[in-house]
């Protein structure tokens, strides 16, 4: 049974998905012994070959005690073993860093730090943004939350108005060019005109994970980072707003609006492409049944 398990615990363990996501192991920045597994120790019972091509002697099954040696004193039993299996997922454990992990807080705080270097603020300049910097935060608050080079946004790469104005980390603000870019190519197909406001509900806020997930992901929400923000509506130049809590149709329905249409292949976009690590709009949960959660969180929700 174990050795049917373990080739997907090993893919599970090394595997980095999610294109705008940071700081996950792949096999070759673990080095390929890290992932050879230790030497299968003899089965209790096995024969070994010897010179001349006799056998050894059986080994003693765990825990049962040795026949008698010399004094008349039977030898100690011995030790149970965890069998090869257990060590070679023990091996695997220490090698991937699974075993002794801090708290998610502290690993998503360690993304988003490494996320953006020094020079972030200059490159978004460059897209051009329009923004405020934030003084840097060296290291998260008591309640594990802060942003470590963080921005206020208000104008996007392609012109796009936020409203209120995005709190969020220079890292992810950079991912606005990618965003912004699924956003306004499915607009034109879909609605014949650019986006040129979007609402949000939220960005920058010290707060625990809701929804369907709040269990899974030991608590604190990517936003308590400056990692995500939430889109309610978007502005197209001619047309009528789109809003996600009226216009966004649940999967197994299909939109007959080209507003439901829109919002569709907006999800789908944000999601496939990578320009997101997490999209996650009604048809996740009811607690997104009014907006689209956009983050470039850790790769994993635990």
């Amino acid at each position: 049974m174990h050795a049917r398990l373990l080739p997907g615990l090993a893919a599970a363990a090394v595997i980095s998905v999610l294109s705008c996501s940071h700081g996950s192991p792949t096999p070759s920045e673990l080095g390929g012994a890290a992932l050879i597994a230790p030497p299968a120790p003899a089965l209790p019972g096995a024969a070994s070959g010897v010179a001349g091509g006799a056998s050894a002697s059986p080994a003693t099954a765990p825990g049962v005690a040795a026949p008698p040696v010399a004094g008349g004193e039977p030898a100690a039993p011995a030790p149970a073993s965890s069998g090869w299996a257990g060590a070679w997922v023990d091996h695997l454990a220490d090698a991937t860093g699974l075993r002794e992990r801090p708290p998610r807080a502290q690993r998503q705080w360690n993304h988003i730090a490494a996320a953006a270097g020094a020079d972030c603020r200059d490159a978004l300049k460059s897209t051009g943004a329009r923004f405020q910097p934030i003084p840097d935060t060296q290291k998260p608050n008591k309640k594990g939350c802060g942003i470590p080079r963080g921005v206020l946004l208000t104008r996007g790469p392609t012109g796009i108005v936020y409203s209120p104005p995005l709190q969020i980390d220079c890292s992810l603000a950079l991912r606005l060019v990618d965003i912004e870019r699924v956003i306004q190519e499915e607009a034109e197909a879909h609605l014949g005109s650019p986006i040129t406001r979007v609402s949000t509900l939220g960005s920058y806020a010290c707060r625990e994970v809701v929804g369907r997930m709040r269990k899974w992901s030991e608590g604190l929400s990517e936003h308590s980072f400056g990692n995500a923000f939430d889109i309610a509506r978007f502005t197209p130049k001619r047309g009528r707003a789109i809003s996600v809590l009226r216009d966004y149709v649940l999967y197994g329905n299909d939109p007959s609006t080209r507003e439901g249409h829109f919002l569709r292949s907006v999800t789908r976009r944000l999601r496939a492409d990578g320009a997101a690590s997490r999209v996650l709009g009604p048809d996740f949960d009811a607690s997104h049944r009014d907006h689209l959660h956009v983050d470039c969180g850790t790769p994993r929700w635990y």
